[in-house]
C-alpha cells in the first residue's frame, strides 16, 4: 500500500498535465477557476449539476459493472478463461485489499471523466508479477519527461514539507480522457468550464428566486414619504409575511394606499427553464451520453421503440472506446512480454435485444451450427445441460462442402453400362 494511504486526505481540484497549468500544477488548485458567468468551477463543484453527475455516474457504473476477464489464447484459434493466472482475481475481483473490482474501475472512470485521467500504481511482487493496483488522486500528479531517455515520469505531490514521489512510466496504468499531446491530458471540466459555469449559475439563480419568494425585481410604492422607522417596519413586515418558499403565493395585503409593481420578468418569461434544458443537452454532449440515460426523456422516443437502439448505440459509440483503451493499457502494462494472455470486458449483456429477438437469433445460430445448447444457456446465465447433453453442434443434413457444389453425389450417378468391342453398349 505504501505512500498511497494518505494521498486522499488533502483534496485539490485541478487537472494534471504540464501544458495548461504552468510549472507547478498544484498552485491555485484549491480555488477552482472563475468563469464569465461568475461561477467558480472545479471538478467537485461541477458534480452539483445533476446532469453532469448523471453522465459521470452512468459511465462509471456501467464500466465497473462489466466483468473484466483474463483469457488465454488457444492454438490455432479461440480463447479460454485463464482462472489460474495471477491477474485473473486482481482484475475481476479485487485489485487491492481495500477495493473490489467495481469500486476500483468506478473510481478510475470518475477520475478520467472529471480530472482528465484515471491513474493507478502497479505494485509488483519480487518476481515482477502484479501484486495490487492502487489508485492515485490525479490532482496530485504532474507529468515530466526525461531529457536523456525521453521517457515519461509521474511526480506525486505527497503534501507540504514532504518530497515528491516519482513513478516511472511502467509503474502506472493510465486511462486519459483526451490527449492534446503525449505529455498532456485534458480535464473535461476545465475545457468546458464556461458551459458548466453557466449551468451552476442557473442553478444558483433558481435557488435564490425560490428562496426569496417575492420577485426581488419589484417595487413597493407608498403615496407619501416615509420616516426611517416606518420604512424599516414595512420591510420587516414584508420579509416575515411574503419572503421564503413557505410564504409563496400568499395573498398580499397593502395598506395606506401602497402598491406593489413588478419590474422584472419571471423566470419562465426569461426562458429560464429552456436555458436549463439546453445546459442538460450541452453536458450530455460533452460526455456523449444519450439523454434518455440521464432521465431527460423530452426529446427521446417512447419506451420500447427507439430507446433500445439508442442504448446499443451508447455501448457502441460511447462505451466501447473507453473499454478498448482500458484493455490495451492493461495488456501493455500488466501482461508484459506475454503474447498468450490478455484481458477483455464482457459486454454481451449490454447488447442483448428483446427476449423474442434473442431467441430468434439463438435459433438461427443453433440451426446453422455455430452455437450449441450450452452456448446459448451460458449467454442467458444458465447452467449447462446435465450429462453434457448440450455440447452437441447441429447442422442441416442437406448441406455439402462448398468445393463440391454442383457435383452429383456418387450414389446418384447413373450406372455405367459395359461397352462392346466397337464401343457400343452391351
Amino acid at each position: 500500500m505504501g505512500f498511497l494511504t494518505n494521498l486522499f486526505v488533502e483534496k485539490r481540484s485541478l487537472p494534471f498535465g504540464s501544458g495548461t497549468i504552468g510549472e507547478n500544477p498544484w498552485l491555485f488548485a484549491d480555488f477552482g477557476v472563475k468563469t464569465k458567468s461568475g461561477a467558480v468551477v472545479s471538478e467537485d463543484s461541477a458534480l452539483s449539476i445533476s446532469a453532469l453527475w448523471a453522465c459521470v455516474r452512468v459511465l462509471a457504473w456501467t464500466t465497473a459493472s462489466l466483468p473484466l476477464i483474463t483469457y488465454k489464447r488457444l492454438d490455432p484459434r479461440g480463447k479460454e478463461r485463464a482462472t489460474k493466472h495471477e491477474n485473473y482475481n486482481i482484475l475481476k475481483e479485487s485489485p487491492n485489499p481495500l477495493q473490489t473490482s467495481f469500486d476500483f474501475l468506478s473510481l478510475m472512470s470518475v477520475f478520467q471523466n472529471l480530472w482528465g485521467a484515471g491513474i493507478a500504481e502497479i505494485e509488483r511482487n519480487p518476481d515482477f508479477t502484479v501484486k495490487a493496483l492502487w489508485p492515485i488522486p490525479p490532482w496530485k500528479v504532474k507529468i515530466t519527461v526525461s531529457e536523456t531517455t525521453k521517457m515519461l515520469f509521474y511526480k506525486i505531490d505527497m503534501g507540504v514539507g514532504k518530497p515528491e514521489k516519482v513513478l516511472s512510466y511502467d509503474q502506472c496504468i493510465v486511462f486519459p480522457s483526451l490527449q492534446s499531446s503525449q505529455f498532456e491530458w485534458k480535464s473535461p471540466i476545465q475545457v468546458h468550464r464556461e458551459s458548466i459555469g453557466m449551468a451552476q449559475a442557473l442553478g444558483e439563480f433558481g435557488a435564490r428566486t425560490f428562496g426569496q419568494g417575492t420577485n426581488p425585481a419589484g417595487v413597493l410604492m407608498h403615496p407619501s414619504r416615509l420616516k426611517e422607522q416606518s420604512e424599516k417596519d414595512i420591510k420587516t413586515k414584508f420579509r416575515e409575511n411574503y419572503e421564503g418558499l413557505g410564504n409563496s403565493h400568499r395573498l398580499m395585503l397593502l395598506e395606506e394606499g401602497m402598491k406593489f409593481e413588478r419590474i422584472g420578468l419571471p423566470p419562465e418569461d426569461a426562458q429560464y427553464l429552456e436555458t436549463r434544458k439546453f445546459t442538460v443537452e450541452e453536458i450530455a454532449r460533452i460526455y456523449n451520453v444519450p439523454l434518455h440515460m440521464i432521465q431527460h426523456l423530452e426529446k427521446s422516443t417512447s419506451w420500447g421503440t427507439g430507446i433500445e437502439e439508442m442504448t446499443i448505440g451508447f455501448v457502441t459509440f460511447t462505451l466501447r472506446p473507453y473499454l478498448v483503451q482500458w484493455e490495451q493499457e492493461i495488456k501493455k502494462k500488466l501482461f508484459v512480454d506475454d503474447p498468450v494472455h490478455f484481458a477483455e470486458f464482457l459486454i454481451e449483456g449490454l447488447l442483448r435485444g428483446k427476449l423474442s429477438e434473442r431467441y430468434a437469433a439463438y435459433a438461427i445460430a443453433r440451426q446453422w451450427g455455430w452455437f450449441s445448447a450450452d452456448d446459448v444457456r451460458e449467454i442467458e446465465n444458465m447452467n449447462p445441460l446435465p450429462d453434457k447433453g448440450g455440447e452437441m453442434y447441429l447442422v442441416p443434413m442437406n448441406m455439402i462442402d462448398a468445393k463440391n457444389a454442383g457435383k452429383m453425389p456418387e450414389e446418384n450417378k447413373p450406372e455405367k453400362k459395359p461397352e462392346g468391342k466397337n464401343g457400343e453398349a452391351v
